[in-house]
């Protein structure tokens, strides 16, 4: 049963859970550098968008 209020995990799981993307088995950092490469982790919308800012906000793993 999916929760009506936003933000609120029920049913689905968050995308990431500390630094790991979840279900992915790569950090953050790993998604970004494979994202650098030009290569394309299977990353959800949500994953990606994690990802892009990280790399935008200059971080580095």
């Amino acid at each position: 049963m999916r929760s009506d209020k936003p933000g609120i995990c029920d049913a689905d799981v968050p995308p990431v859970v500390g630094s790991v993307l979840t279900g992915t088995g790569l950090t953050i950092a790993q998604a970004a550098a494979r994202l650098q490469r030009g290569e394309e982790p299977a990353l959800t919308d949500v994953q990606r968008a994690i990802v892009e800012r990280w790399i935008a906000e200059g971080r580095t793993g």
